[in-house]
Parts: C-alpha cells; sequence; structure tokens
C-alpha cells in the first residue's frame, strides 16, 4: 500500500511538472494565428512547426512589425517581394493576418523549391536568394546574424513540434 501510493505521487508529479514545462514552453512559444498557419502549410506543403517558427523569429507573432531594413509584417517580407509575392500568389496585400501568413508561406515554399534544403531556404528568406548564391558560388561568407537567424528558427521548428 505504501508502495502504490509512492507511485501515485510520483506520477502525479510528473504530471503536474510536464502541464508545467508545457504551459511555460506555449508562453514563450505562441500560436496566436493557429488555424492560419495550418490552412497556409498545408495549402503551400510547409511543415506547419515551421511556419509558426519563422513567424515567432521575424516578428514575435506581432502584426506590426518593421525591421531597420524596411521588411514588414508577421514574417517580415521586403515591399518588392511583398509585391511580387502578391502578383505571383494572388493574395491580395491587405495586411491582414491571413494575407500575412499566405505570403510569408507562399515566400517561404518558393525558397524551399528554389534551394531544395530548410537550411538554405532560411538563409535565402532571410538574406536573399541573390544573396545565398553568392555565397554558394564562394562570393564572401554567410552572415553572423543569417547564421543565427537559421539556428533560432530550427530550434524554434523543435519546440513548435513538440507542442
Amino acid at each position: 500500500m505504501a508502495g502504490e501510493i509512492k507511485v501515485s505521487i510520483l506520477l502525479a508529479a510528473a504530471i503536474v511538472s510536464i502541464v508545467a514545462v508545457y504551459h511555460v514552453l506555449s508562453a514563450r512559444f505562441p500560436d496566436d494565428y493557429g488555424d492560419i498557419t495550418a490552412m497556409a502549410a498545408e495549402h503551400y506543403g510547409v511543415d506547419e512547426p515551421l511556419v509558426r517558427a519563422v513567424i515567432l523569429v521575424e516578428s514575435g507573432y506581432r502584426e506590426d512589425a518593421v525591421s531597420g531594413a524596411g521588411a514588414e509584417g508577421l514574417m517580415q517580407l521586403m515591399p518588392a517581394t511583398r509585391a511580387e509575392v502578391s502578383a505571383k500568389s494572388g493574395v491580395p496585400d491587405d495586411g491582414s493576418p491571413r494575407s500575412e501568413i499566405l505570403m510569408g508561406t507562399y515566400y517561404l515554399r518558393s525558397m524551399l523549391d528554389l534551394t531544395g534544403n530548410v537550411r538554405d531556404a532560411l538563409a535565402a528568406y532571410n538574406a536573399g536568394p541573390g544573396r545565398l548564391a553568392a555565397w554558394k558560388r564562394g562570393e564572401g561568407e554567410m552572415y553572423p546574424e543569417t547564421r543565427a537567424y537559421i539556428d533560432r528558427v530550427l530550434t524554434a521548428r523543435r519546440i513548435y513540434s513538440l507542442l
């Protein structure tokens, strides 16, 4: 009987710990647009945790995010890229979370198709496909910021895969 009580207490403590970790991770790794990210990921054939991770790293899930370079929105597309993606994808550039996530996921899919792997696609998403091509030709080295960006996105992707 005493042994069963100890096991029950240990099991309860383990469950409480797991729930606590889940809540902490959920708070640090939001998914405020879960329905939209799921739809965009499925529509464009991109891993949903990857889409969520790009949003987290690019904008911290802030709709009004603007980078020093001029990238805007949840997935931080540059104005010229935004216009090109809107025209090619047919997604209206109306600034809504839906359009931001659809356009960003479309662009991420195009970088995956262009490069053939996630690491290079993220480098191209961050620094531009032309810069990635130059690095591949041996023209300079990858920016430390881009290396850090790739690592942050891949780490967030792993965590989102667990949530």
